[in-house]
């Protein structure tokens, strides 16, 4: 399944799709545009350098996602090293588990995402929802569309955002539908 991002620009959806037609369609509406671009999924910032034209900027973007000659680890999966704090136990633990310590944290984690709890799954979802709202926080409805979100409001969300731009609209409510579908145990994590 590709990624599909969004651009955003003065509190409106500039474009929509995939990350190089999003890139190109920005840079087609103007050459000193500087939106903010997100992955809609997980609604994190995706950090462009926009100068140049539409073609070097892809170019850029594309080249950010390939892994670097001659790097160690496993670049193509996105495997960064970072530090990671543990007490004495838990590091004589790790070390006697089959791969070691970075293997046996990695399946840790991925059971926890797989097994994670309605209400984590709610919580992360959530999170994710006020990343995206929070790039309109000086429009008209912010803080009660906030509220309505950690409420589960749909018709309160609903109506703090019915004068924002239906593109925007349309986009915060698919977000909001999905924490809704959780709450009413019809999310598709469950369906794996």
């Amino acid at each position: 399944m590709t990624n599909e991002y969004v651009a955003i620009l003065a509190q409106s959806l500039v474009a929509r799709g995939s990350l190089a037609s999003v890139v190109r369609e920005a840079k087609a509406r103007a050459d000193a545009v500087d939106p903010i671009v997100l992955e809609i999924d997980s609604c994190k910032r995706v950090e462009i350098d926009w100068h140049g034209d539409p073609d070097t900027v892809v170019a850029r973007v594309q080249q950010q996602g390939s892994p670097a000659p001659g790097k160690r680890g496993r670049p193509k999966l996105g495997v960064t090293s970072k530090e990671v704090t543990l007490l004495p136990r838990h590091w004589e633990w790790l070390a006697t588990q089959r791969g070691g310590a970075s293997v046996t944290l990695r399946r840790l984690v991925d059971a926890a995402m797989k097994n994670a709890t309605e209400e984590e799954r709610i919580s992360m979802k959530q999170n994710q929802l006020y990343n995206l709202l929070n790039l309109f926080a000086d429009a008209p409805g912010f803080e009660e569309a906030a509220r309505s979100m950690y409420r589960n409001s749909r018709v309160g969300f609903e109506n703090a955002i019915a004068d924002w731009s239906a593109d925007v609209r349309d986009l915060l409510l698919e977000k909001f539908d999905e924490i809704a579908a959780i709450h009413q145990g019809q999310d598709s994590e469950e369906d794996e």
